[in-house]
């Protein structure tokens, strides 16, 4: 007869760390999202700027009813000291740094979903292009989105009799570039 209890201390080690990790799991009731996939693949962060403007919707219309379009955000970003560096604008959300050097977000790379969904922007990874030449965003590949607050319109949406009217909500995040 073999001695199996090598195995069942094996099995009964595993279930006890199965068990450690899910009550962990049930204990962290944090919703920050995983900054993992938030993480640009390569590079390392260079700047990091406070931003605080306003997201613009427009009131749309059509055949699933109306609700609240994202058109762009407007913002100025400010450095350690408080100092307005550069500026975010435009529906391919636009970064354009003092010295004019310019970057636009491509696309999104990753989303990750704020505390608070209905009142706060989404944590995002996005992917930047700079404009040929020199400047301090001359070679940003990466931009993340972080800390964001507000940004979202109310939840009860527009009215048809709203078609075409523009929202503009406050909000504030930390943009960090990467290189």
């Amino acid at each position: 007869m073999k001695n199996r209890l090598p195995f069942a201390l094996l099995a009964a080690s595993a279930l006890v760390l199965a068990g450690c990790s899910s009550i962990n799991t049930a204990l962290n009731t944090s919703k920050q999202p995983s900054m993992e996939k938030l993480t640009p693949p390569s590079g390392q962060p260079f700047l990091t700027l406070e931003g605080k403007g306003i997201q613009i919707f427009r009131c749309a219309a059509d055949t699933k009813g109306s609700y609240w379009h994202f058109e762009q955000p407007q913002a100025k970003l400010k450095d350690k000291s408080g100092e307005v560096v550069a500026e975010l604008s435009g529906p391919m959300s636009a970064f354009e740094y003092k010295d004019g050097s310019r970057i636009i977000s491509s696309h999104i790379i990753a989303w990750a979903d704020p505390e608070n969904p209905q009142k706060d922007n989404k944590y995002a990874l996005m992917k930047a292009v700079s404009d040929p030449g020199t400047g301090v965003f001359n070679g940003v590949k990466y931009i993340q989105r972080l800390k964001p607050e507000g940004g979202m319109p109310d939840s009860s949406g527009c009215t048809p009799s709203e078609a075409g009217k523009l929202l503009k909500v406050p909000f504030s995040a930390e943009y960090v570039f990467w290189k």
